[in-house]
């Protein structure tokens, strides 16, 4: 506010515009009158251009909003200026989002390397190594600027499955049963002051998460830490036995021994020294040879 004897003057900030008034001071009566126009500072005239909110770009490139906002600092789309904070959401220009809507309904139908990533189990990593080595077929699109993504068919992602489906006889590879980035494996037992016991599992599209047997339920595994605070029951690291062969088994899902069974062999064996792969019915253990303490607890049940 700027005061004067006898005019006020204040500025008023509405549709992307400043508009400076004076306040007239008549017979105790106050009007305001325009005395000036827009400010007309580059970026900020956001009523002169088509736009976006971040939201309706999200939905319209079927992308997160934190990827959108990745794509303006990328200056794959342009942001609108807003330095007064006169909007609650960011906007971006109209014509860049077109255009890559435009490129996207273009692209080859298929899955993606995520996609596949999941539906085979494998690290989205292992996924671009096999494209690069041809044994993932998949069709490579330019996108936006100086980016490539890949696309992979139906029948691509079949063929690609049938060529890297393991033999039964091979030992099961660390991908199978480990997740590295959460440090979990397969089967492995949680639980927390509100669920006596979970098992850490892998949905249909191989995306992990945890079983509560108690109510019959899957969830994924964030919401089972977040929301219920689930916590491992042992830990799953021991070290590297030294090399003597392994001893194979398999295992019925449905014996009354394969949960504290599988629960021992993490806890006291660890990961390091076993590898495992999920059957339709059984489970493949391949464990490596060597000595560990016998603690109290054993593996039967009660």
């Amino acid at each position: 506010m700027i005061e004067h004897p006898r005019l006020q003057y204040r500025v008023k900030f509405g549709q992307a515009e400043a508009v400076l008034y004076h306040e007239e001071l008549t017979n105790g009566n106050q009007r305001d009158v325009p005395i000036t126009g827009t400010d007309h500072q580059e970026g900020w005239e956001g009523d002169k251009v088509e736009w976006y909110t971040q939201k309706e770009v999200a939905d319209l490139l079927g992308v997160s909003k934190a990827t959108v906002y990745h794509y303006g600092k990328q200056k794959k789309i342009i942001k609108i200026r807003d330095p007064h904070r006169l909007h609650k959401e960011a906007r971006y220009q109209k014509a860049e989002v077109d255009r890559l809507v435009d490129e996207k309904q273009s692209f080859p139908t298929g899955m993606s390397p995520n996609d596949v990533a999941k539906k085979l189990g494998l690290s989205v990593q292992s996924v671009y190594k096999y494209i690069q080595d041809g044994s993932i077929k998949a069709e490579a699109v330019p996108y936006g600027y100086e980016r490539t993504i890949y696309v992979i068919s139906e029948t691509a992602y079949e063929e690609a499955a049938e060529l890297l489906k393991p033999f039964e006889s091979q030992r099961p590879k660390r991908f199978e049963y480990y997740h590295p980035s959460q440090d979990i494996v397969l089967f492995q037992k949680f639980h927390s002051s509100k669920v006596p016991e979970a098992r850490v599992i892998r949905n249909k599209d191989n995306e992990w998460g945890f079983y509560l047997p108690n109510i019959q339920k899957w969830l994924p595994f964030e919401e089972g830490v977040r929301e219920y605070q689930l916590m491992p029951v042992y830990p799953i690291h021991q070290s590297t036995f030294e090399y003597k062969g392994y001893v194979e088994l398999e295992i019925p899902k449905d014996t009354v021994v394969f949960y504290p069974f599988v629960d021992y062999l993490y806890e006291t064996w660890g990961m390091e020294n076993m590898r495992l792969r999920e059957q339709d019915n059984t489970i493949l253990l391949f464990i490596r040879a060597g000595e560990r303490p016998f603690n109290d607890k054993g593996f039967l049940c009660s």
